[in-house]
């Protein structure tokens, strides 16, 4: 027999060597770029900053960098049920219109944020007069200014390379709680904190 051809007992056989899985990462854990933004469309809904049920909508732009992000947004809110301010001659609805300025941590590897929030806005604006936009940064009445710092965190679900489908949670602590006379003869004053909840659709570049 050829030596060649030799049957080597067990314990001399060399096992063979092993190989490495080859992992494939889901969509949700795929790694983004370095740098990324878009812009945010959502609809709101919450308790605490007027009364009652709160609903609302709000446009957002945002940057991020690795994983941090910045954002600005305006936002709209109104209550569920119509309410009128009789201190004001015209009677002027009771709505929110607040910027929101966030910044915090956005994952490169999953769909979760965290962020830090600050509001500034108007309580009851005068939406026919011009330049209520501007108004809301600085120059509101003090009985109408709305002044809030927070938080929160969310979910931005990939649907595609471009867009997301995005779910936030935030709390919002109003730094002044200003009182204002409904024509019902009851006073408004907001919570000690306003929570929400928002849905919408994210379009950016990852």
């Amino acid at each position: 027999m050829d030596p060649e051809d030799e049957v080597l007992p067990p314990e001399q056989v060399a096992p063979p060597a092993p190989t490495r899985p080859v992992l494939h990462l889901h969509a949700t854990q795929q790694k983004t770029g370095l740098w990324g933004g878009g812009v945010r469309v959502t609809g709101l809904s919450g308790i605490g900053a007027l009364p009652g049920v709160n609903m609302g909508a709000e446009v957002a732009v945002f940057v991020r960098l690795d994983e941090r992000f910045l954002e600005l947004g305006l936002g709209r809110w109104v209550p569920q049920e119509t309410y009128v301010v009789s201190e004001e001659p015209t009677h002027v609805e009771l709505g929110l219109d607040v910027w929101s300025l966030r910044g915090g941590w956005a994952s490169r590897t999953m769909p979760l944020r965290a962020w830090l929030l600050a509001e500034i806005g108007e309580v009851a604006s005068k939406r026919e007069m011009t330049g209520y936009l501007a108004r809301m940064v600085g120059a509101v009445e003090k009985d109408h200014r709305w002044l809030a710092a927070g938080a929160g965190f969310g979910v931005a679900w990939p649907m595609s390379d471009q867009a997301r489908l995005v779910g936030n949670v935030e709390l919002a602590v109003p730094l002044q709680r200003n009182e204002m006379m409904m024509t019902t003869g009851k006073p408004y004053e907001p919570d000690a904190a306003a929570a929400r909840c928002s849905l919408g659709i994210e379009v950016g570049w990852r």
